[in-house]
């Protein structure tokens, strides 16, 4: 301890003398040295580059003691070159001051600390002995150390993972034993003894449980291998347990808010929807370090959206090789359906990949019954639609390692559907009682989709410290087409109608993001640029024996063009051993420009607005964390709602888009308390303007849907979730919302009520044996009144098991869901519009997933930021 304290000072002192020299010397990198080393050691190499230049190496002995049998071709290099060539898979890095260069140790906060020591058969303490602590999936040497007087030793990494550490001393025969890092920081490990006859010890692996729900600066921390519930299934099973998230078939959203953002290693997935889940169903959960919650997104991303975002962080350093995974699934309700998908990811030293496959048919049917009751007149509707859509979705995704300080790589993801619907519809004019007439009408429609995604970007590591640039171009294409045929008749109508809507979406946009972590806060500062085209087509044929008649009054062309500059800076520090804060502000200005051909309108505006963000969190003991935070956000119209078109159900009924929608902004506020990891609480406020909502017109027989900014609406509510294994045989992770919405309407014809909602779910998961569990799942949504809009209860039931066999490599996971219809209330002042659907959730489901290669590997899942495709789906 003495003595280590004796050589701390001599370096620090030499250090600054160092500081302090102006002696002009010479620059290692530009100039050269020619050097060649043969089976020798660092020092040796050093040594070399001295005798050649002025310039001199400070080091400490023990960390470079170890560094041996290093070979390096006889070339002209730069003295810069040639240090990185020597210390490439070390944990040391240099620098040059002035005339001298400091070998020094990585600049990183060690996240595991290892300690032990070694004896001999006597169990007598062995001293200056050499321990070597290596990463066994870069195959690089983290630390080498001596031990002390006492035989003990002291070792740090600082990720995940499994490492080999080797003994030797002079007198004894050297071994080595693999060691496993997880969740446990401080690993003590048993006695080592050198002696002739032990060769190599047993694998250790060191085990144990970090909370199930943790709070950060700026969101929430779920683990989900920690869980009996997501452990060993898919990572879209895994989110299904998650607090403050709702997952379905139909893509992921967030507890109140609506759909969410999903993102992988900080980067968005560039899927939505069902090609959203089939793609979180091919990644497992025990690739999956952790995922992140963030309810109130930080400046360092977009401001659009009030939902926030989800980030599913992957382990890392895993095994080097191939890894993959084959699933199919049954699915019956009233009709079947079926997917499969197959996933590949391969990773080298340098390269690091993934490629996902899924193809799948689904085949459903929906009931769907539209009742506008007035006075006098009333319209009673219902309709029946089946649904065919067969689809394949695909990406590819490679990373390259340049050298250990930049990585390139290229994300593409490609997928097509083809939707086919045949509806049936029964629409009833009347006044009071009387049924005035009815129009009965058929028809098909056709949905192909096809849908491309590039992405380009590029990582540089600045320094050992952490600081990093990462910047990224991103492509986007979509083409939507709508072709519906229908026919309506009445008693005194007839008409055979064509319906065709082309969209051509493109998007590009490019970015940049600085990251400076000190030891002082953390800097996070970046900008953004992105450009939206959209050209849009509806052509509104009446069908005449065999001719199409093209009718003017109801087609329309629409080109629209948008471009969004955005900037942002956001500093976190910790300003005590208890509080921690974060603020962050950004930019964004927006330009668009709306122009119809047809009719001859063109809509243009520019604006641009302040998107604060603060966070604090206090933590005031090892079980209470209390935490408060704000954030202004924006919520812009779909670029399908700008569009002025009209879209066709019958003759008499469509709905049309509104050009001159104008965005949405919000305020939000969350206060969070979290008790011993398992039970957490929050209350949170919104006040949102200009809140883009359903508006219904009746002109006579007429019934005209579209949007409008009219309400302006403040919500506060309260949110609970509770995670808890009451046995080892029985773990429950539950939840509860409430909040209370007010609203004011600039309609008078709309009618505003205040209101309350409130929902809740219970999930309980049963483990029979080491290989068969079973979960009870139960969730209800109870009525609830926002704006103008009333929404009647609804409940989900699940009931399910998992059942892995071949050396858990093979999975069978049987389920049953029982959902009941929605239905709401749309109030105006005269009529109430009221809506069911029954999408006929009793369904029965059969999965199988079955996992081959090396369990570790992972595959490249970087994702780069690309928000603004999700307004174009």
């Amino acid at each position: 301890m003495r003595l280590s304290l004796i050589s701390t000072l001599i370096i620090l002192t030499a250090f600054q003398l160092l500081l302090a020299t102006t002696t002009k010397g010479q620059n290692m990198q530009s100039d050269r040295v020619t050097i060649g080393l043969r089976d020798e050691s660092l020092a040796s190499g050093l040594k070399k580059i001295e005798q050649q230049t002025s310039l001199r190496f400070y080091y400490r002995k023990t960390e470079i003691k170890a560094l041996t049998g290093l070979n390096l071709a006889l070339e002209n290099r730069t003295i810069e070159q040639t240090l990185q060539e020597l210390l490439q898979n070390t944990f040391l890095s240099f620098r040059q001051v002035e005339g001298n260069i400091l070998i020094e140790r990585d600049a990183v906060q060690a996240s595991y600390e290892i300690k032990g020591r070694i004896v001999d058969i006597d169990h007598k303490s062995i001293a200056f002995a050499n321990v070597i602590i290596k990463q066994v999936a870069t195959d690089k040497i983290i630390q080498s150390a001596q031990t002390d007087t006492g035989g003990r030793f002291k070792l740090t990494a600082t990720e995940k993972g499994d490492y080999l550490i080797g003994f030797s001393e002079v007198s004894k025969d050297s071994l080595s034993l693999t060691l496993t890092l997880g969740d446990m920081k401080m690993v003590q490990l048993p006695d080592i003894v050198l002696n002739a006859s032990i060769k190599q010890l047993k694998q250790v692996t060191i085990t144990s449980k970090s909370p199930v729900l943790e709070r950060k600066v700026d969101r929430w921390i779920f683990n989900p291998n920690n869980t009996i519930m997501a452990n060993g299934s898919s990572l879209f099973e895994a989110l299904q347990v998650a607090p403050f998230l709702k997952v379905s078939d139909n893509g992921v959203s967030m507890v109140g808010k609506g759909s969410m953002a999903v993102m992988i290693n900080e980067k968005i997935i560039y899927l939505s929807g069902a090609d959203l889940t089939n793609y979180l169903k091919t990644l497992r959960s025990e690739s999956v370090e952790k995922i992140e919650i963030i309810t109130n997104p930080p400046a360092k991303y977009e401001a659009q959206g009030n939902a926030g975002l989800i980030n599913i962080v992957l382990k890392k350093n895993e095994f080097l090789g191939w890894r993959g995974s084959l699933s199919s699934a049954y699915r019956k309700d009233v009709y079947a359906s079926y997917n499969n998908n197959a996933a590949l990811f391969f990773r080298s030293k340098k390269v690091n990949s993934s490629f996902t496959f899924n193809q799948s048919r689904y085949h459903n049917m929906l009931n769907d019954w539209l009742n506008i009751i007035g006075n006098p007149s009333q319209i009673l509707s219902n309709e029946q639609r089946v649904s065919t859509t067969p689809g394949l979705q695909a990406g590819l995704s490679i990373d390259y390692e340049v050298n250990n300080r930049n990585n390139v790589g290229i994300i593409y993801n490609i997928s097509h559907s083809k939707e086919k619907d045949t509806y049936v519809n029964n629409y009833s004019y009347g006044t009071g009682n009387t049924v005035d007439s009815v129009l009965n009408t058929k028809g098909d429609m056709s949905r192909p989709l096809l849908a491309q995604t590039l992405n380009i970007y590029h990582d540089l590591k600045i320094d050992s410290a952490g600081k990093k640039l990462s910047s990224s171009v991103n492509f986007f294409t979509n083409r939507p087409e709508v072709s519906n045929s229908f026919v309506s008749k009445s008693a005194n109508t007839y008409a055979s109608v064509q319906n065709n809507n082309l969209s051509k979406y493109n998007i590009w946009s490019i970015q940049s993001d600085l990251t400076l972590p000190y030891k002082w806060a953390k800097i996070e500062t970046g900008a953004k640029f992105a450009n939206y085209n959209n050209n849009a087509s509806v052509a509104y044929y009446n069908k005449i024996p065999d001719n199409l008649q093209l009718d003017q009054t109801r087609s329309n062309d629409f080109d629209y063009t948008e471009k969004n500059l955005a900037a942002y800076y956001s500093m976190e520090a910790d300003l005590s051993k208890k509080w921690t804060a974060k603020a962050g502000l950004r930019y964004e200005y927006t330009m668009t420009d709306g122009y119809s051909p047809t009719l001859n309108q063109r809509n243009k505006r520019n604006y641009g607005a302040l998107f604060p963000t603060t966070y604090i969190v206090y933590k005031a003991d090892g079980n209470n964390v209390f935490s408060l935070n704000y954030s202004r956000r924006i919520n812009r119209p779909g670029l399908s709602s700008l569009n002025p078109f009209d879209y066709y159900t019958n003759i008499y009924t469509y709905s049309t888009g509104n050009p001159l929608l104008l965005p949405s902004y919000s305020n939000n506020f969350e206060l969070n308390y979290l008790y011993k990891s398992m039970l957490s609480f929050t209350v949170f406020t919104q006040h949102a303007s200009d809140v883009n909502s359903l508006l219904t017109t009746i002109e006579g027989p007429l019934v005209v849907s579209s949007r409008g900014n009219f309400l302006t609406r403040d919500n506060v509510g309260a949110y609970v979730s509770f995670n808890r294994a009451f046995f080892n045989w029985w773990e429950n992770s539950s939840s509860a919302s409430f909040f209370y919405s007010s609203s004011k309407s600039k309609i008078e014809a709309i009618p505003i009520q205040n209101g309350t909602s409130a929902s809740f779910s219970l999930n309980n998961n049963f483990k029979a044996t080491k290989l068969l569990n079973f979960y009870l799942n139960y969730s209800q949504s109870l009525p609830s009144t926002s704006g103008n809009t009333y929404t009647y209860n609804q409940r989900d039931f699940r009931v399910g098991a998992r059942l892995k066999l071949l050396n858990n490599n093979l999975i069978i996971n049987p389920a049953y869901f029982l959902g009941t219809a929605s239905k709401y209330d749309a109030r105006f002042s005269e009529f109430v519009q009221t809506e069911r659907t029954d999408y006929h959730y009793r369904t029965f489901s059969l999965g199988l997933t079955y996992l081959f290669g090396r369990s570790k590997v992972s595959g490249n899942n970087k994702n780069i930021s690309f928000d603004e495709k999700r307004r174009a789906q």
